[in-house]
């Protein structure tokens, strides 16, 4: 099937040139190799020629040249990704790293336009002196860039109150292989205007338009915030103690777990002592001191009453900032499981939470992996973290047993990190017969299949299906 593409030559590399600037691209292999991967175990695809652009418009003229010369394109951001959004039929890698500004900051109606390289914590940083926040809270924050969030739907940490990335993209500037820049969406917060083409772009991961210019709706920062963590004896008592939370309505902003191995893990790596303890919960609260004080209080009273044994209060914002550390802390420390780790990404049912830890422990031990469990659940987002000596395909083995018992009790194979080429084999599993229609609005935006080739779509699907 690589066939199917153009390899890029001399010319081509001669054209970019033109277009971009010389020192805007390489086909040195120190730049080759350093954009041939992501966060995501293996999957080593080294593009032929990398560009940084600086402009919306270059970024068009090279999507049309290589639709014309049916040469494979890769948007690229800060490359923490961990599903392998890698050149799989290798072409040009666009390293957005260049376009990273904040091009407006509408502090009267909670909005910023900005440009897709943009890293997450630098574009918080910025707002900050406006009184503003974009909320998604990815714990490779400090890496990771704007655009890699819209393109993933990224989540986070405080998920549970503010949701995840497409419900803070407004609009777009965009390029498309066949109809150039267009301007999507509105400065509104909600409309009713027909298909909803914007939030069906976020999380499309490249393979569909190249961002060039994102719209976002920002939150005010929050008068206060408290934070406690929470140790329980048991999984199932400190998976209680989330679903009480949740099912009364109890207004928070985070509600983390980690397992004793992660524990183990991030006690070694951030030289914090934990207690004894099978799970640990991070909460936190938002909003005015009186409702985050009385929100607090409440959900301490639940950690307390589902056997909670031992509460750490953070009382000032460096203690804040700590527990926090440890809890961003998790995957750097869990890559020490093994010579080989794979991180996964599932989103369950909550009332299968339990369960679901125990399937991971269960599957780790089948494959004779080492095995912890972090999670976002709050929204019953899982990451499991599998580590080996061994093989790395034990560690597939074990994700694929993993996935396909999430889909079958109504589950999803990812709940923030996106499809990529890690999860494509799931898609027709998920999705039945929608897949297909995917599948159209792919060919339909992108008839040549030259943005992301291999990412979400298998090229066997896309070329069957034009034929």
């Amino acid at each position: 099937m690589a066939s199917y593409f153009s390899k890029v030559s001399s010319n081509d590399v001669e054209y970019l040139e033109k277009l971009c600037g010389s020192n805007n691209v390489s086909i040195a292999e120190e730049d080759l190799v350093t954009n041939a991967i992501d966060a995501q175990l293996g999957g080593f695809h080294r593009p032929e020629v990398v560009v940084w652009p600086e402009n919306s418009e270059q970024i068009s003229k090279i999507l049309k040249y290589a639709d014309e010369k049916k040469i494979p394109v890769y948007p690229r951001g800060g490359g923490t990704g961990l599903t392998g959004t890698v050149p799989i039929y290798r072409g040009i890698v666009v390293n957005m790293k260049k376009m990273n500004k904040i091009i407006e900051v509408d502090e009267d109606n909670m909005q910023t336009r900005v440009q897709p390289g943009i890293v997450y914590d630098n574009l918080n940083r910025e707002l900050e002196r406006y009184g503003l926040f974009f909320p998604p809270d990815p714990s490779s924050g400090a890496s990771c860039t704007v655009g890699g969030m819209v393109a993933s739907n990224a989540s986070g940490l405080k998920a549970v109150k503010y949701g995840t990335t497409r419900e803070y993209v407004l609009g777009f500037e965009a390029a498309f292989p066949k109809n150039g820049l267009l301007r999507l969406g509105t400065k509104t917060f909600k409309y009713s205007l027909g298909f909803d083409i914007v939030k069906m772009l976020v999380g499309s991961q490249g393979t569909l338009a190249i961002f060039t210019e994102v719209t976002l709706r920002l939150r005010p920062l929050p008068e206060s915030m408290a934070t406690v963590a929470a140790f329980f004896k048991s999984i199932a008592e400190a998976n209680r103690t989330i679903y009480n939370i949740v099912r009364r309505g109890l207004d928070v902003a985070a509600l983390e777990f980690m397992d004793k191995s992660t524990m183990n893990a991030v006690s070694e790596f951030k030289k914090i002592n934990f207690p004894d303890a099978e799970a640990m919960l991070l909460i936190e609260t938002h909003g005015c001191e009186k409702t985050v004080s009385e929100e607090l209080g409440r959900c301490i009273n639940i950690v307390k009453q589902n056997g909670g044994f031992e509460i750490w209060h953070a009382t000032s914002k460096e203690e804040r900032e700590r527990l926090w550390a440890a809890r961003k802390g998790a995957y750097p420390s869990v890559l020490k499981l093994g010579r080989y780790t794979l991180i996964s990404d599932v989103i369950i049912p909550l009332s299968r939470l339990v369960e679901a830890v125990q399937k991971a422990y269960d599957i780790g031990d089948k494959y004779g992996l080492k095995t912890s469990c972090i999670g976002h659940f709050g929204d019953g987002n899982l990451h499991v973290n599998w580590g080996t000596d061994k093989s790395i395909e034990e560690l597939h083995r074990a994700n694929d047993e993993l996935n396909r018992w999430v889909i079958s009790i109504g589950g999803a194979v990812s709940g923030e990190h996106g499809i990529g080429t890690e999860k494509k084999a799931y898609m027709k599993l998920q999705h039945g017969e929608s897949y297909n229609i995917m599948i159209k609005i792919k060919r339909l935006l992108d008839p040549n299949f030259i943005l992301s080739p291999g990412i979400i779509f298998e090229l066997e699907d896309l070329l069957s299906s034009s034929g």
